[in-house]
């Protein structure tokens, strides 16, 4: 499956009718840990807006151990300089969902549709 285009597993998923995952519903571009140390700007964005706590957790390791995630910039000037997803704004049950321990929701639907994080940026190296 890693050597596959994206288009092949959307149109696979599309096929089947299975709901794709919430982060790329949300306008994630791939699915990693959410605090990936290749994150973009926006993705830091989101983070701090949707998961606060996990973020702040990321600024206070950046600033207990004296280096940042990233060599030249700390997640807060990521997040400063990025915009959170428009799907994430848009979207807060989602988010809640996202964010549970257990997903509690069908997984298969009768109207499929690309999420916003399809083709999007993504969060690190493929």
């Amino acid at each position: 499956m890693h050597a596959w285009r994206e288009a092949v597993v959307w149109d696979i998923l599309a096929r089947h009718g299975v709901v794709p995952a919430a982060p790329y519903r949300l306008g994630f571009g791939r699915l990693s840990c959410m605090t990936c140390m290749f994150g973009t700007p926006s993705l830091w964005a989101t983070i701090r807006l949707i998961a606060r706590a996990w973020f702040e957790r990321v600024a206070r390791y950046e600033r207990e151990f004296g280096c940042t995630i990233q060599r030249t910039r700390s997640v807060r000037d990521l997040a400063d300089r990025g915009t959170p997803y428009p799907a994430a704004l848009a979207q807060p049950e989602l988010v809640a969902q996202a964010l549970a321990p257990r997903w509690l929701v069908d997984v298969r639907t009768a109207d499929w549709q690309l999420p916003p994080g399809a083709f999007g940026e993504t969060a690190g190296p493929a």
